[in-house]
C-alpha cells in the first residue's frame, strides 16, 4: 500500500528509506557521487534525486505535457541528467535533459527517434545515447493500454548526446513488429536488450537480443523449455562486473536466465518468484537478484547461492542498481 526508494545491503539491510508518491520505477547514479535518481512509472511524473547524506531530497517533474518512463541516465560528468519521456498528445517519444546544478531544471529535450522510449544508457564512449524504443503507443487517459498494437514499431536507436541528431536505428524484422524492445545493459561496445512481446501468447519469440554500432540485431534463443517459461516477457537486463556474462529476468515466469556477451549462447537459469530486479554484485560472473514477495540472494549463472538468500517483509520492485 505505499512505495519507496530504498537503499539496502547485505550486512546493514534497509538503511535509508525515500517515501515515493507513486510506484517508481529505475533509479540512476550519478557519477562522481553518492546521490541516486528514482524515476517514475510509466505514466507518472515524478522523480527525485536523494542520498543517505541526511539532505533533503530534491524532486523535480515532467512537463503538464509529458511523462516519465522511469529511466535515465547521466552524463560522464554527472551535469546533465538525459530522461525517456511521453509527449502523448504528439504520439512521439523524446529525451528530457536535465541540468543537475540547477535543481533538474529542465534545459532541452530531443526526439527518441521513435514511440515509447523505456530503457537508455550511454555508449562506453559516453557520446552517444542507446535508446529501446519500445513501440507501444498510450496515453494518460487510457492509462497503459497499447492504442497501436497492429502497427507497431519497436525500435533500437543511438543518439549524439552533444546534437541530439540520429546516428543510426536498428528495427527489427517486420515479422517481429510486435517484439517491444525496452530494457538495455551494455557489455563493452556491445549493446544487450530484452523484449516483451505482445503478441500471441503461443508464438514464443527469442527475447534477448544483441546488438553493435553498424551491425545487424541478433537474436539468441533459450532452449525451447526455458523459452515457454519466459511467458514472451523479460522485465530487467544486467552484465556482470566483467562485461562477460549478462541476466535476464523474466517476473512472470519467475526465471533469471543467463547468457554468455560473446557467443550469445544460453548460459543457464535460476528459478525465483515474482523475480524482476537484476544487477552485477561485486564479483565476476554474479549478480544480485531480488523478487517481489521479498526475497533477495547472489548468483551465479550456474545457479549457485553465493549470497545467503533473504526474505524480507517488502515486495522488491522493477529494478535495482549496485552503488559504486
Amino acid at each position: 500500500g505505499s512505495f519507496a526508494a530504498t537503499l539496502y545491503s547485505a550486512q546493514r539491510g534497509q538503511f535509508f528509506t525515500l517515501p515515493l508518491p507513486g510506484r517508481g520505477h529505475d533509479l540512476v547514479q550519478r557519477p562522481g557521487s553518492a546521490e541516486c535518481v528514482a524515476i517514475a512509472r510509466r505514466p507518472g511524473r515524478f522523480a527525485a534525486a536523494f542520498s543517505a547524506d541526511g539532505a533533503p531530497a530534491r524532486w523535480f517533474s515532467t512537463k503538464a505535457d509529458r511523462h516519465f518512463y522511469g529511466h535515465g541516465v547521466f552524463s560522464p560528468d554527472g551535469r546533465l541528467l538525459y530522461t525517456s519521456e511521453n509527449d502523448y498528445e504528439a504520439g512521439q517519444g523524446v529525451i528530457g535533459v536535465r541540468d543537475v546544478m540547477a535543481g533538474y531544471a529542465q534545459i532541452g529535450e530531443f526526439s527518441a527517434y521513435g514511440v515509447d522510449p523505456h530503457d537508455l544508457l550511454l555508449t562506453p564512449d559516453g557520446r552517444r545515447l542507446v535508446v529501446a524504443n519500445g513501440g507501444i503507443a498510450t496515453h494518460p487517459v487510457s492509462g497503459r493500454a497499447a492504442l497501436n498494437a497492429a502497427i507497431m514499431e519497436p525500435s533500437l536507436v543511438y543518439i549524439d548526446i552533444q546534437t541530439g541528431d540520429l546516428v543510426e536505428k536498428v528495427e527489427l524484422d517486420a515479422s517481429l513488429h510486435k517484439l517491444s524492445i525496452r530494457h538495455l545493459a551494455m557489455a563493452g561496445e556491445q549493446a544487450v536488450f530484452g523484449c516483451q512481446y505482445e503478441g500471441a501468447g503461443e508464438d514464443q519469440p527469442p527475447l534477448v537480443g544483441f546488438h553493435r554500432l553498424g551491425d545487424s540485431p541478433r537474436l539468441a534463443e533459450a532452449p525451447r523449455q526455458v523459452q515457454s517459461s519466459l511467458r514472451n516477457y523479460i522485465g530487467s537486463v544486467s552484465a556482470d562486473a566483467s562485461g562477460e556474462i549478462i541476466a535476464a529476468s523474466s517476473p512472470r515466469g519467475g526465471l533469471v536466465t543467463f547468457w554468455n556477451a560473446s557467443t550469445h549462447a544460453f548460459i543457464g537459469s535460476r528459478e525465483m518468484e515474482d523475480v524482476c530486479g537484476v544487477a552485477d554484485a561485486p564479483a565476476h560472473r554474479a549478480f544480485r537478484l531480488t523478487s517481489g514477495v521479498g526475497l533477495t540472494e547472489i548468483v551465479d549463472p550456474n545457479a549457485a547461492i553465493l549470497g545467503a538468500q533473504q526474505a524480507l517483509p517488502i515486495a522488491w520492485d522493477n529494478h535495482l542498481i549496485r552503488l559504486h
